[in-house]
């Protein structure tokens, strides 16, 4: 079965993903103006859906800028780690919506399950989740520093993965904009993950299921779209998996 998944924003200035199965509304993050989300959404906008959940990776500012007028709108149950949740109230979520969850649970919702995995991330307590639809599963990886065992197991049985495709490490060391320590964090294993680690990540899961790739949560000032259309095009030829590179400040639909 076809669905599509709709890019609202993906980069170092807001992230935000929507899919709607079967009238679910599924968002994941909400680094986006209502504006941006209505604009993308289109006529669904109006629909509201049936019901409506939110499922936030981590509390950063690109990843819940939106997140009051999503809730006002929407009207959505909010899902997220305990540590993320006390974030969220203190940003004036209400508690009464939200929802925690643990890492390495399957939930079951009604046309589909969400299995959240941990992170490893300068954030309270981050996850990616995990979504089975039946007839593809999809698994959102973003934020991270470093491949660990449990990520790749939590996301090996993907049909469709967003990753993180965050910088190119000599674009990054020679910015003379960033300062030393803001570097480090980057590079560290609590920072973002690098284009040549994400396409090493997709040449290891193209060996079981993997066929369709999206490399997101690009950096503005140490990555490269032309650098990155590169890897998706090796990702094609080298693995068979047709990758597509997400662009800042760019709504787009896709057929998955």
């Amino acid at each position: 079965m076809e669905m599509n998944f709709n890019v609202i924003a993906s980069g170092s200035s807001g992230n935000c993903y929507f899919i709607d199965n079967n009238g679910h509304f599924i968002f994941v993050d909400a680094g986006a103006t209502l504006t941006s989300i209505k604009k993308a959404l289109g006529s669904k906008a109006a629909e509201k859906g049936k019901q409506v959940s939110l499922f936030i990776t981590h509390e950063h500012t690109d990843h819940i800028s939106g997140i009051l007028p999503l809730i006002s709108c929407f009207s959505p149950k909010v899902y997220t780690s305990k540590g993320t949740a006390y974030s969220l109230m203190e940003k004036g979520v209400s508690p009464d919506i939200i929802f925690t969850i643990d890492a390495n649970i399957t939930y079951e919702f009604t046309d589909f399950t969400v299995m959240p995995f941990n992170t490893i991330h300068d954030a309270v307590q981050p996850f990616g989740f995990k979504f089975d639809f039946g007839s593809k599963i999809l698994s959102i990886a973003t934020d991270f520093g470093v491949i660990t065992d449990e990520i790749y197991k939590s996301i090996e049985d993907s049909n469709v993965l967003m990753v993180e495709s965050n910088y190119e490490e000599e674009l990054l060391k020679k910015n003379r904009k960033y300062p030393e320590y803001l570097k480090r964090r980057i590079l560290s294993k609590e920072g973002h993950l690098s284009n040549k680690d994400a396409f090493y990540l997709l040449g290891e899961l193209s060996r079981n299921n993997l066929k369709r790739c999206f490399l997101g949560h690009v950096s503005e000032n140490n990555n490269d779209y032309n650098i990155l259309e590169k890897y998706a095009d090796a990702s094609l030829n080298m693995f068979n998996v047709e990758t597509s590179v997400l662009r800042q400040k760019k709504s787009k639909v896709f057929h998955i």
